[in-house]
């Protein structure tokens, strides 16, 4: 019989309405064998960690959006490395799920634990799929963190946006608009002021100094389905990369909503990279956002990127 842990977070979106009810529902169909927690913050999520471990947690649901996940994740790893962890799933209770998504869970917290309730009960054999995570090393933090994203520039700035708006599929859309806008009548405008940057890709520099904007991501998928990556990549080696500046943005800026579902290709003057790397250096970042959290620098720092560990998660489909 495996043992099931949950991690609740309070303050994701889809679990800041109604929270003591939905907790308590998922606490009473996960069973009275499971062990049940909420973390109010990070702090938290540590101690709960602990005791996952010394009590022999071998399931861990997880219930947040990406970023309580990689919280979560990241303080397994710096506690124990990663040959213990335990098999993941994913539970949509956040603003973005982009990490249930690319497993394949669509549907809603409850009924992913009935599903797995029934399948521990029957003797299924539960499906997983492995994901790679992205070790992103900040001079600022004495551990590293271990994500599925990492974006700056451009796209730190809309995400900013984006929480400060209220967040939603509806937010979102109205913002892509104004964002179009604006780039058809004031690409000086702030939303398009690239950063001074060097970038090194696998220890190469790139030939440029400043970028509109970078994306890695070792999941498949980004938020609404995007998928923008060129390579197909396997979940241990490598993760994908976008690099784009301003001359390309103004260049394709027709081409880059189709771009979002069908991939562009790198360009050849070096203004738009599409790849898989193992490795990234960003010299000079002034803020990012690392699997939904955003992450703000009064002064330039360097970040280094580089594949971690591979991660089981359960997977549950519609059917």
């Amino acid at each position: 019989m495996k043992t099931i842990g949950l991690i609740f977070n309070p303050h994701a979106k889809q679990n800041s309405v109604g929270t003591n009810n939905l907790f308590s529902e998922m606490r009473a169909i996960l069973g009275q064998n499971a062990i049940a927690r909420i973390t109010d913050d990070k702090d938290e999520i540590s101690e709960v960690v602990r005791e996952f471990h010394d009590k022999g947690v071998n399931l861990m649901c997880i219930s947040g959006g990406d970023g309580t996940i990689s919280s979560v994740l990241t303080s397994y790893i710096n506690l124990y490395g990663y040959n213990d962890l335990p098999l993941i799933v994913p539970l949509r209770g956040g603003t973005m799920n982009m990490i249930s998504s690319d497993v394949g869970i669509s549907i809603n917290q409850t009924n992913v634990c009935r599903a797995l309730v029934r399948s521990i009960r029957n003797n299924d054999q539960l499906r997983s799929l492995k994901r790679g995570t992205i070790k992103v090393i900040d001079p600022r933090f004495q551990h590293s963190y271990y994500s599925f994203t990492w974006i700056d520039g451009l796209l730190h700035k809309f995400i900013k946006w984006y929480y400060r708006d209220g967040a939603g599929v509806g937010v979102a859309l109205q913002l892509i608009l104004k964002t179009f806008v604006i780039a058809l009548t004031n690409i000086n405008h702030e939303l398009f002021k690239q950063v001074d940057s060097t970038v090194y890709l696998n220890d190469k520099k790139l030939p440029f100094n400043d970028h509109l904007f970078i994306a890695a991501a070792s999941v498949k998928r980004l938020v609404f389905g995007i998928k923008a990556f060129a390579e197909e990549i396997e979940p241990e080696g490598k993760f994908n990369f976008i690099y784009m500046r301003l001359p390309y943005f103004k260049k394709s800026l027709f081409k880059i909503p189709i771009g979002l579902y069908s991939s562009l290709k790198s360009d050849k003057t070096g203004n738009f990279v599409n790849k898989s790397t193992k490795s990234l250096r960003i010299g000079g970042n002034r803020g990012y956002v690392i699997d939904g959290e955003v992450l703000d620098s009064e002064n330039p720092i360097d970040i280094s990127l580089e594949m971690g560990p591979t991660i089981n998660f359960i997977s549950f489909n519609k059917k």
